[in-house]
C-alpha cells in the first residue's frame, strides 16, 4: 500500500500545468481547449497529483457550485500519467487524495466522464478498478462505436464484406446516385457543412449546441476536417471530425439534409473517412455514442453498426463525498 502522507495536491496555472504534463494524450485533456471554455463553470482547476517532489499525475477539473467535473466541457476526460510507471497503488492513492482535496475545497459532489477504454486501455482500467473500489456509483454506461481502421481499410469489394448486408446494399446505392465527396478547404465550404448538419440536426429534434464561431474557435485548436457530399452540386450529408491524437479521429458533428436520406450519402462518406484516415496512418476512427443517459437510439445505433463499427463502453462516475 502506498504511504497516503507522502501525496499531496497542487494547483497550478494552464501554462504551468502544460509544461508539468507535456503527454496529454487527447485533445480534450488540453489546457488551451479548458481555457476556451472556462465560461461555462465556476472555476477551472489544473491539479498535479505530487508523491515528495515527483509529479505523477494531472488532472483538469471544472467547478460549478458544490459540484466538481472532469470533464466540464467536453465528451469525455481522464487524468493522465506524468511518468511511464504508474502502478495501480499509486492511482489508488492519487484517487483517495483528489477526494480529500475536494471536501476541503467545499465540494460535495465528484464527476468523471471518461472515453472508451480503448483511447489509453492501461490507464483507464486502473482509474476505472480505482473509481469502482472507492464507491462510486455509475451515473451511465453509454455504448459507444467505433470504426477499426486497420481492418476497415481495405478495397471497397472487401469493405463490403465485412459490413451487414444492409450496408453493403445502401453503399451500392450511394454509388449509383452519383454522389461525390469533398474536403473542405475553404471558409465557405466549412460553413456550408456546418449548415447541412444544422439543418439534418434540427430536422431531427436535436439541434446543435455549439454556434459556427463557437465551433471555428476550437478548430483553431485542434487538427481537423470536415466533409461534404454532394448530388449534383447540392451538399447533402456533411461530418466534422477532429484528430484527437495521432491514434484517433473523432467524428464531432454529422449530419444529412431530410430531403436526400434515401441517397445514402452517409454511407458513402463513412467509406470515404475509413480509407482517408487510415491512409494517413490512424488506427481508430471515434463515431461517438448512440443515444443519452445510457438510454440506445437502436436506430441510429443499427445504423453504426451496418457501416462497420464495433460496440465499446464509454462510463460515468459519480460520487457524494462525506462531510466533515
Amino acid at each position: 500500500m502506498e504511504d497516503k502522507s507522502l501525496w499531496y495536491i497542487r494547483r497550478v496555472t494552464a501554462e504551468e500545468y502544460k509544461s508539468l504534463v507535456p503527454d496529454r494524450r487527447v485533445f480534450f485533456n488540453e489546457p488551451d481547449f479548458a481555457e476556451l471554455n472556462r465560461e461555462k463553470v465556476d472555476e477551472v482547476y489544473y491539479l498535479i497529483f505530487m508523491r515528495e517532489s515527483s509529479a505523477r499525475f494531472g488532472l483538469i477539473a471544472g467547478r460549478t457550485g458544490s459540484e466538481m467535473r472532469t470533464p466540464f466541457s467536453a465528451p469525455y476526460s481522464y487524468p493522465v500519467s506524468i511518468i511511464s510507471e504508474s502502478k495501480q497503488e499509486t492511482i489508488d492513492a492519487a484517487l483517495e487524495i483528489y477526494e480529500e482535496y475536494c471536501a476541503e475545497q467545499g465540494v460535495e459532489t465528484v464527476r468523471f466522464v471518461f472515453p472508451p477504454l480503448f483511447y489509453d486501455e492501461h490507464q483507464l482500467s486502473g482509474w476505472v478498478s480505482a473509481l469502482y473500489r472507492k464507491q462510486y456509483s455509475f451515473a451511465n454506461i453509454d455504448l459507444n462505436f467505433s470504426l477499426d481502421l486497420k481492418k476497415l481499410n481495405v478495397e471497397e469489394e472487401a469493405y463490403g464484406q465485412m459490413i451487414t448486408q444492409k450496408g453493403r446494399k445502401a453503399l451500392r446505392k450511394a454509388r449509383k446516385s452519383g454522389l461525390e465527396v469533398i474536403r473542405c478547404e475553404t471558409e465557405e465550404d466549412l460553413r456550408e457543412a456546418y449548415e447541412i448538419i444544422q439543418i439534418g440536426h434540427d430536422a431531427k429534434g436535436f439541434p446543435v449546441h455549439m454556434t459556427y464561431e463557437q465551433l471555428s474557435d476550437t478548430l483553431k485548436l485542434v487538427g481537423h476536417d470536415a466533409f461534404i457530399v454532394r448530388r449534383d452540386g447540392i451538399g447533402i450529408v456533411a461530418e466534422y471530425l477532429y484528430r484527437i491524437n495521432d491514434r484517433i479521429v473523432q467524428g464531432i458533428y454529422t449530419g444529412t439534409h431530410p430531403d436526400y436520406m434515401d441517397c445514402n450519402g452517409m454511407n458513402l462518406l463513412t467509406y470515404h473517412t475509413i480509407r482517408y484516415y487510415g491512409d494517413l496512418g490512424f488506427e481508430i476512427l471515434d463515431k461517438a455514442t448512440a443515444g443519452k443517459d445510457s438510454i440506445p437510439n437502436y436506430t441510429l445505433g443499427n445504423f453504426k453498426e451496418s457501416v462497420g463499427c464495433e460496440r465499446s463502453l464509454k462510463y460515468t462516475f459519480e460520487k457524494t463525498l462525506r462531510k466533515g
